[in-house]
Parts: C-alpha cells; structure tokens; sequence
C-alpha cells in the first residue's frame, strides 16, 4: 500500500491512502463498503474502496498493486461533482473542521432525499496495520436541508478527544458523497484541510489610472478561511475604500482606487483585512496597493537619416497596462518619404500586427497591434511598431513630419473589455542631413581615489 501511495504522490497525482481497524471502524466509511458489496456471501480482508465505495474489492489479489491501481485509475478519471474548501484547527484535545461544499452534481443533495453527508476524515502519519496512515476520527454530518444544483452547504465537525497522538502529525481530508439510484455510494469531491487561516488574493496589486479621464479602477479581492469568520476592511489612505467593508468571508469585496485622489507618479498604499469568529478564530491579512496617476501617451518617434537612405521611426506607447488593442494612422509627405514598410516592435509581445497601404501613395498608412483577448500591453514604456521610409535623394527638405491621423485606421486604444481609452498623441519626424552624425564618445565618470 505504501509503494502504491508513493506512486502516485511522486506523479504528483491527489491520491491519499487511508487505514481504518475493521473490527472499531469510525465515521460512517465502513457502511459504505458493505452497501457497495450488497451481498449475503462472505467478504475477506482486505476489504477495500475508491472514494465512497464507487469501486470496491475484498481479499488477497494475486497482484494487490494491480488490482487497487485500476480501481484508482479509473476513480482519478472521473470528473469531480462538488467543490470542498476545508480548514482545520486544534481546540483542547480536539480537532475542529469547517468545511464549505458547492454542488455541481446537477441534482439536489439531502440526507432525507439521497443520503447525502459530509465526512472530516482525521489521519495521523504513524504506522500501524499495513500503511504510515491511520484514521483517528471520522466525524460526519447529514446535509439539511436541501442543497440545489450550484447551491452551497457549510457544516463544523468537530472530533472527539484525541488521546495518544502526535498532533503534528495529524491531517484530515473531507469528503462529501451521497447514495444515487442502486446501492453504492458515489463521493462527490475530497478536499484536503488547510490549518485555519485567513487568505487574501492576490496580496499585491498594481494599478495605473489615466490621469486624463479620472476614471476610478476597480480590482477584485478574493476571501479565503473558515465559513465561520467575519471580516472588516480598513485602508491607511484616502484614496482606498473596500466595497463592501465588512461581512462574512463568504461575500467577495472590491478594492476601489479613487483617481480623484491620487497625486501624479506612483503611491503606495495597504488595506487590512481583519476576520474573526464567534469561536474564538482571529486573523488579520494584508493587501498592498501601489498606483500610479499620469497620462496614456502614443508618440511617433523623431529620428535622423542621410539623404537618399532609409529612415526608421518607431511608435512607442506609455502604457497604464490596461490596453489590449492599439491603431492609427501615420501621415507623411511622400514627396520626402516613401515606399513605408511596418515591422513589429521590440515590446509587442504576441500582438498582431495589421497595416493598411491602400493610402500609402497619399501619405498615409494604418497600423493596428491586437494582443489576444485578455491580454494587455506591459505597464511603461514599451516599442509597439518600427516603420521604415525611403527618403528623397534631394537636400531641399531639412525636416518632415510624421503624424498621427485617422484615415485609413482611426487612431483609438481599446482595453480589454471593448472600451475605448482616452490617450494623447505625439507627432514624429524625420531629420534629413548630407553627412553621418557624429556623436562624442560618452564619458564615464568614476569616483576620485582617496
């Protein structure tokens, strides 16, 4: 049992092997096997089950491994019916669980009506019998009232006194199953039970607000911990609130960064999550905010080129980070450039690039750059597009513009949800000269000896 286990913790597969005495069974785990079995015949040892009895065998095999890892395999393949979030704490001589079940099953879950129930089965790592797992409670409750389809049901368990253990030692999983149409019984999910604790998702947040349009930015905070807490939130700046401030831990709350309130460049700021019960559970989770307030800019690069060669301006976007799609046109005299040619810049990541030269002749040519759906161009400055001209071979033109337009593509940045974002554009050039410019080696200062 033990090299099997060892199997399927080294496939990294979420497999746990448990051992009861079959003479003092605990919980309820044991009906389960003979309801699976169903007959008058005699059963031998080992008597052994997946999940609530879905696939069952009893005495010697020829080849034990053999036989329980098909009863695994198949058990692994089918797909979950619930969803179990389970925490953990030692109370005196006793081990409490908080667990929280959402149906997915797609039917009504209810003791009266299927039988249905939630197991806390409590291991220590010690070995006894035939494996390094031995059950030492195995406290359950019948699920009441009725849960429906997508509904949620939370119970506390709490196990006897526990005498002769070595707590550290101790974990416990719990497992949801109830009784369908026949005589086995079909485990919906198992969930491992994490210490109790309070959790904060994510625990860092990073915004950039368009300093022009005074939008607020909303982000998203996930609660995780006993279904017993309550919780409240309290920010160390003016320009944090949480909405809501306060509730259960199962009600999700909204971090609103205030754009009024910001001072340009960036700022840092946290909210305290403190969550307590009636129990006697307290704990407190921070989130860090960092913001930063200034303009959405597109700029055509300025650059310098011979006359008769080839110049290479770029498009360059000081991004906030919430921009998915980017487009414009760059008009330009094309009697001092010509023949345009648009590649994909250095900071494009995986967008694609889309140009419209049915205008180039006229001096214009669209550009787009769309990232997958979801996806945002990285906060700061970054490279979006680089366009290449042939210049006039003439020296009548010291300078020409390169602009920003609308005809063919209308300039617009786009986020991630089909909104429109507020940007300024700055206008390129090109910098014609007769001779290569010469720029002065850089000197490198470096600290005076004593």
């Amino acid at each position: 049992m033990d090299a099997l286990a060892s199997e399927y913790a080294n496939a990294g597969k979420p497999v746990v092997f448990l051992e009861q005495h079959v003479d003092f069974p605990m919980g309820k785990r044991i009906a389960r096997w003979w309801a699976a079995y169903n007959s008058t015949a005699p059963a031998y040892l080992p008597l052994v089950m997946v999940d609530s009895g879905h696939r069952i065998s009893s005495g010697s095999q020829n080849d034990f491994k053999a036989t329980y890892r098909a009863l695994v395999d198949e058990e692994l393949a089918r797909p979950p019916q619930g969803e179990i979030e389970a925490y953990t704490r030692r109370v005196g001589s006793r081990m409490r669980i908080y667990v929280r079940l959402r149906n997915t099953a797609g039917l009504a879950l209810s003791a009266s009506g299927n039988d249905a129930a939630l197991h806390a089965l409590v291991w220590e790592d010690r070995h006894v019998g035939v494996t390094d797992r031995i059950v030492r409670a195995a406290p359950w409750v019948g699920i009441s009232p009725e849960v429906a389809p997508n509904g949620s049901f939370t119970a506390t368990l709490e196990t006897s006194d526990l005498s002769t253990v070595n707590w550290t030692a101790l974990h416990t999983v719990a497992v949801a199953d109830y009784l369908p149409a026949g005589s086995a019984y079909d485990m919906l999910q198992g969930a491992m039970a994490e210490p109790a604790a309070l959790a904060a998702e994510p625990q860092a947040v990073t915004v950039a607000l368009d300093a022009n349009s005074g939008q607020d930015r909303a982000v998203a905070v996930h609660l995780r911990g006993p279904h017993v807490l309550s919780w409240t939130a309290v920010a160390d700046v003016p320009w944090i609130t949480a909405t809501p401030d306060s509730g259960p831990v199962s009600v999700q709350p909204t971090l609103i960064v205030a754009a009024g309130r910001l001072a340009p460049g960036w700022q840092q700021g946290v909210v305290t999550f403190s969550a307590s019960s009636e129990d006697g559970m307290s704990f407190a989770q921070t989130v860090a905010v960092s913001a930063f307030s200034g303009p959405r800019v597109l700029r055509v690069g300025t650059t310098a080129a011979l006359y008769g060669s080839t110049a290479t301006v770029s498009v360059d976007l000081s991004a906030l980070g919430d921009e998915n799609t980017v487009s414009l046109t760059l008009a330009f005299d094309p009697t001092v450039l010509s023949n345009p040619s648009v590649a994909v810049g250095a900071d494009a990541g995986a967008a694609v690039l889309t140009t419209d030269a049915s205008q180039a002749a006229d001096g214009r040519i669209g550009i787009s750059l769309a990232l997958p759906a979801g996806q945002t161009f990285d906060q700061g400055e970054s490279q979006l597009a680089v366009i290449s001209f042939d210049t006039q071979s003439g020296d009548t033109v010291s300078a020409t513009t390169v602009r920003c337009a609308d005809q063919p593509v209308p300039r617009q940045i786009i986020g991630t949800i089909g909104d429109t974002l507020s940007a300024t554009y700055v206008d390129g050039a090109v910098l014609l000269v007769d001779a290569p410019i010469v720029r002065p080696p850089r000197r490198h200062l470096t600290p005076r000896g004593p």
